[in-house]
């Protein structure tokens, strides 16, 4: 995918290599630099910058408050003469917890001269869930029915809302919330559950509301397999385990 961006008398023209991408693997491309006049013309800086952005904001126009995530001078203090281009190899390696792109907003390239940040091009990035994530998720649909609601960022955390099936099973959980992150090769889930029951204030029987939470960390020694596959069986085991605050005592 590519994009380009004008700022007289320079061409900015970014090219990057795919098209989406996942938590933890590595974006990489090339930025060319080219003199559209008929003169010689000195560059102070060419810069490429990693950062997050709302939807909200870009609509809006004017200032956005980028969170930048990364940034990389390309070039600093040359001269182009006329029609002349300079291109510039350039890599960033996405964290394993960086933040995916959902309905609020996601990662953008911002390219351009020193005020890129403010007056520069822009291109939005197609970031999901890690791996290992996808399939921590999967085994909870699959394995335990459960219907998958939404992915959306949450601070350094991914928050995923799943609903039980429709069983005895699970008969007081309204939902769980998942917060997921792999970190430095640690995985962390954090479970909220949202269950009802029923309750009594005097002779009135009214319908309770209450939280139970869970965490999980676990090593990348028990989540992967040989050869760096998911464990899908120990997904599945912790899983289960999670659950077990969430049934009840007694299944009619």
């Amino acid at each position: 995918m590519r994009s380009s961006f004008f700022q007289q008398p320079l061409e900015h023209q970014i090219e990057v290599e795919g098209e989406t991408w996942n938590q933890g693997e590595a974006l990489k491309g090339r930025l060319r630099v080219r003199n559209m006049s008929s003169t010689v013309v000195d560059v102070k800086t060419t810069q490429l910058i990693l950062a997050h952005g709302l939807k909200k904001d870009l609509k809006k126009g004017g200032v956005v408050p980028w969170e930048v995530k990364d940034k990389l001078i390309l070039t600093k203090n040359i001269s182009l003469s006329a029609a002349e281009e300079h291109t510039c190899e350039w890599e960033f390696d996405l964290p394993s917890d960086c933040p995916i792109t959902d309905k609020q907003g996601g990662l953008f390239l911002l390219f351009g001269g020193e005020d890129a940040l403010s007056k520069g091009g822009l291109l939005d990035l197609q970031i999901s869930l890690h791996p290992i994530l996808q399939n921590f998720l999967q085994t909870f649909t699959t394995q335990f029915r459960f219907l998958l609601k939404h992915q959306k960022r949450k601070l350094e955390w991914t928050e995923v809302k799943l609903v039980p099936p429709e069983s005895r099973e699970f008969p007081n959980m309204d939902y769980v919330m998942c917060f997921l992150r792999i970190h430095e090769e640690q995985l962390t889930v954090q479970y909220r559950f949202k269950m009802s029951g029923l309750g009594r204030t005097g002779e009135i029987m009214t319908v309770t509301k209450k939280n139970r939470e869970v965490e999980q960390i676990i090593s990348s020694e028990n989540y992967l397999l040989p050869g760096g596959y998911p464990n899908r069986t120990f997904f599945r085991e912790n899983i289960d385990q999670a659950l077990d605050i969430a049934r009840p005592e007694v299944m009619f």
